[in-house]
């Protein structure tokens, strides 16, 4: 059979029953709101019938054919949903709700099918007009793949969404580390700096003493391997080998040290996380590499500026990269410059947009020290949002570029226990 006469996916018996259902029981009303969109259904009858079980349901109004006539009245829409006599046909359709369950997974399964066909011939369509860019028709794509997962998904089940008293009974007390007492999955942490100071050096040692499965703030403690990718927006790549050279050969000497745990992007151009090419290439090299920490910088030449305001690029590039965070479970490492020196003062914030000091979990300020030129503070442009245990400054070193040092001589066994 050719392709114009296939019939898109449908069950029209299903829909009947399912929305049938939903006006015999206030839990089959239940089963076909949560887990149901007017979009599933086939018939544009049905579409409005199944909003009028919604707008009744979430007012907490009585769900059956009398109510459910009475609000196709009210908005005008009756004789559009087939009228009464149709609308008495749905419940007497289905004898019973007991299997709603059944009906309203079939009338989900396809139209979920069904949409991603229309989503996808649409999309088709566009290559055929010259105006379209490819850019165009990838943002298309993914925005029809949102849709899609939304639409598939058990909306039944809401992740995050429970009671106060059920989310407090669960057990935390085993953190997600992937530093342990320092940096746990799905932490945003920026690091801000003027030139000079070591802050891509610091981003590219722990990069590699994590992957070695060695405390970068003690080089005697060892810790789980973690995956790790490097992202290099602004050198070019002759100069990072020189430079990440004697760091990896260090981490080979160590026997949590793998090849394939270590990982690197380099674009000395910079990239544009507000275009979809540059949005999906982020995207396939985090899921290539497996990575669970992700560090990357300089974070001004993650995106091209333009006429906008700087507030509205910055937010789209955190959510950007909050979609990562969220997709794949990795923890961000940013490292970004100050701002230029004003009355004689340099201002250790991130350079830029405001939506940066608000963003992250830990925000690092790497302040050159006035007496010692082989260190640095390690200060904050922010508060922590947990009680992590940073060092309080970094010294110049050897092997490793940096070591740690707290006030007091703070043990790093207490630090990594707190």
């Amino acid at each position: 059979m050719s392709d114009e006469f296939r019939m898109l996916p449908h069950d029209i018996d299903a829909e009947m029953s399912a929305l049938g259902a939903a006006m015999l029981t206030p839990h089959a009303a239940n089963v076909v709101f949560t887990q149901l969109s007017a979009d599933h259904f086939y018939r544009p009858q049905h579409r409005l019938v199944f909003r009028a079980v919604v707008d009744l349901y979430r007012r907490g109004d009585t769900v059956d054919v009398v109510s459910v006539c009475a609000e196709l009245e009210r908005t005008k829409t009756l004789e559009q949903a087939g009228g009464q006599l149709y609308v008495n046909e749905l419940s007497s359709f289905v004898p019973t709700a007991v299997n709603v369950g059944f009906y309203v997974n079939r009338v989900r399964e396809l139209g979920s099918k069904r949409i991603a066909i229309e989503e996808l011939t649409r999309i088709a369509e566009q290559g055929y007009n010259e105006i379209i860019s490819a850019d165009d028709m990838l943002a298309s794509t993914e925005d029809a793949i949102t849709r899609f997962r939304a639409i598939t998904s058990d909306s039944d089940v809401i992740e995050g969404f429970s009671t106060l008293g059920s989310f407090i009974d669960e057990s935390d007390e085993d953190h997600d580390w992937l530093l342990p007492g320092v940096l746990e999955r799905m932490d945003r942490v920026i690091v801000v700096a003027s030139e000079g100071a070591g802050k891509t050096t610091l981003a590219r040692q722990i990069a590699v003493m994590l992957a070695a499965g060695v405390h970068p703030f003690s080089v005697h403690t060892r810790i789980p391997p973690v995956r790790t990718l490097y992202i290099d927006l602004e050198n070019p790549p002759p100069l990072v080998r020189r430079k990440i050279r004697h760091l990896v050969n260090l981490g080979r000497e160590y026997s949590g040290w793998d090849e394939d745990r270590a990982w690197r992007l380099t674009r000395p151009g910079g990239i544009d996380l507000r275009k979809p090419h540059d949005q999906h290439l982020i995207d396939r090299v985090i899921s290539e590499s497996r990575a669970e920490l992700v560090c990357m910088g300089p974070l001004y030449k993650a995106f091209n500026e333009s006429g906008e305001k700087a507030e509205t690029i910055n937010g789209q590039v955190a959510r950007v990269l909050d979609g990562y965070r969220e997709r794949h479970g990795i923890a961000l490492w940013l490292e970004t410059h100050a701002p230029m020196e004003q009355q004689g003062q340099r201002s250790l914030r991130p350079m830029g947009s405001g939506v940066w000091s608000r963003w992250p979990e830990f925000g690092l300020a790497m302040r050159k020290s006035k007496d010692n030129p082989n260190r640095v503070h390690l200060e904050r442009f922010r508060g922590d949002r947990d009680e992590r245990a940073w060092p309080h400054h970094l010294e110049r070193s050897s092997p490793w570029p940096w070591a740690a040092r707290w006030d007091g001589g703070y043990p790093i066994e207490e630090a990594t226990s707190a």
